[in-house]
């Protein structure tokens, strides 16, 4: 069959069709999927030689593709609303409408909260570092006086990768690493993410923030720690905050505290520890324990914003729900 011939012949009656159900009717004539003539022609492929096939294949491809925009193009014209669907759309936009503001990420408030933490010690000189999630089993336990029989290590409840790595417990592990490095005077906090095997409920998680502060120098005491404590917790919470401290035991510090908040005037609820570092842990840094001593304290920040803002389950701030962390 002449190709160039039916090629013609089809668009000249496409040319003469002046209704949509005749233009429909004349592509499923040619083109449909079972009776089009140009799909017969497809079909006796197969039955051609290797050379014939090289010759009509792409002949009749070509013919099939012209022949489906001159039907496109034809339906155009008899009706214009196809193929401008823009255009239809904007016949129905109301430009007095408001518009919608672009939302826009902010700060988780457990963040927010060591920002604000960060902020508060600045002032009083402190500086801030990361560290390792992934620690070693020596600086996370045994430089802090946490040797491999030492029973408190049992109450960490530790996610070990191997024996001597391990998922880090608390942020006090960047004290005798820090203080490897830098000669004091070091005032510095060390916050980050923390983990350990905790039964998930309203109170804990198997991994969550903590902000350790470190302060070591010549002339420090157990008074200037208490003094700072309350200075701190009257920013974070307001002047007329109330505080407690009362004795307590951990093994990197001597002696060591708790200390605790006044919450809404009703019960005391604990806040953070904190305490002189031990003189063992001094040492294990590399400094003479007779020159250098200082304070240290650990504090959780989801926590510090439970109580900020009266939440009761600490589940809220990761359950991804976007109107619980809008509020904040």
């Amino acid at each position: 069959m002449d190709l160039a011939k039916l090629k013609q012949q089809v668009i000249s009656e496409i040319q003469a069709v002046h209704t949509q159900d005749g233009l429909e009717s004349m592509r499923i004539k040619y083109l449909g999927r079972k009776q089009g003539l140009v799909t017969k022609l497809f079909e006796k492929i197969p039955s051609l030689s290797l050379v014939e096939k090289r010759k009509q294949v792409p002949a009749l491809n070509q013919l099939r593709s012209q022949l489906e925009k001159a039907f496109k193009d034809r339906e155009s014209l008899l009706n214009p609303q196809v193929g401008a669907p823009t255009e239809k759309k904007l016949a129905f936009f109301d430009a007095s409408l408001p518009g919608s503001p672009p939302q826009s990420g902010h700060s988780h408030p457990a963040l927010q909260i060591i920002e604000e933490i960060k902020e508060i010690f600045h002032y009083l000189g402190f500086g801030w570092v990361d560290g390792p999630e992934v620690e070693t089993d020596l600086y996370n336990f045994q430089k802090l006086r946490l040797y491999k029989d030492h029973p408190a290590r049992d109450t960490q409840q530790t996610y070990y990768l191997n024996e001597e790595l391990l998922l880090r417990t608390h942020t006090s592990n960047m004290q005798v690493r820090y203080l490897e490095s830098h000669k004091p005077p070091v005032r510095m906090l060390f916050p980050g993410r923390v983990f350990r095997r905790e039964a998930i409920d309203a109170t804990h998680l198997p991994d969550f923030l903590q902000i350790e502060g470190l302060l070591v120098d010549t002339e420090s005491s157990l008074t200037d720690l208490l003094g700072v404590i309350d200075f701190f917790l009257k920013r974070l919470f307001g002047e007329k905050t109330k505080t407690r401290v009362y004795g307590h035991h951990f093994p990197y510090t001597e002696p060591s505290i708790e200390v605790e908040l006044l919450y809404q005037g009703k019960k005391w609820l604990e806040i953070m520890g904190a305490g002189m570092v031990h003189p063992e842990v001094i040492r294990n840094a590399g400094l003479d324990a007779k020159k250098y001593h200082g304070w240290a304290f650990g504090m959780g920040p989801e926590r510090i914003a439970m109580l900020r803002y009266g939440i009761e389950d600490i589940r809220l701030f990761y359950n991804s729900d976007l109107e619980f962390l809008k509020q904040f």
